[in-house]
């Protein structure tokens, strides 16, 4: 699922942004799920700081559907999260023949799952593909679908499942976050950069 940079950074530049792909979803008449979710997804002061304190730049790449309930709600947390720091950039693509070359290589299960995306450094270097369900969904979904003696281990449901998946989203856009920070590879060629 990792592709290299060229390809990551010329699908990046074909991407969206959030508003932009929101126009696109109401002109399919799939807009109204991503309103919702993005009213429902504020981010608290507590996440506003932490996002606000990363320092370095991460492009974040969609691949989508528009008429996708769990892209909707994935798509939007991305959005606040990224509308809270100047150092992160999100695109996102309608998963469609245009971008058949990522489509085939995001398979999840054998599968042409959505959204899929891809976490990338600043010069598009792939760090991290996260794809389909966060816990939590797949979570309830057990709950409704598996018999009970497979869901009594199962974490209670959350209190407010929306909000639980844009903590989940914030915890994988912080830790790719770290991850860029003590990169060996980025500090070096800031350092090269300063001298």
């Amino acid at each position: 699922m990792l592709l290299d940079a060229n390809i990551l950074g010329r699908k990046f530049n074909e991407g969206l942004p959030y508003a932009d792909f929101v126009v696109e979803a109401e002109a399919q008449g799939y807009r109204g799920p991503w309103d919702q979710r993005y009213q429902q997804l504020a981010l608290d002061e507590e996440a506003q700081t932490l996002v606000r304190s990363f320092n370095r730049r991460l492009n974040m790449l969609c691949l989508t559907g528009m008429w996708c309930g769990d892209c909707a709600l994935q798509g939007s947390a991305m959005a606040r999260i990224a509308e809270a720091s100047p150092l992160i950039e999100l695109r996102f693509l309608p998963r469609n023949e245009t971008h058949a070359e990522l489509i085939v290589k995001a398979q999840i299960n054998g599968g042409f799952r959505v959204p899929v995306t891809w976490f990338l450094a600043e010069d598009f270097e792939p760090v991290a593909v996260f794809g389909d369900r966060t816990l939590s969904r797949y979570r309830a979904m057990a709950r409704k679908q598996l018999p009970p003696q497979h869901t009594n281990v199962l974490a209670p449901p959350p209190a407010d499942p929306v909000g639980e998946v844009l903590r989940e989203v914030l915890e994988m856009v912080e830790r790719v976050e770290l991850l860029l920070t003590l990169s060996p590879r980025l500090s070096q060629k800031h350092t090269q950069e300063v001298h």
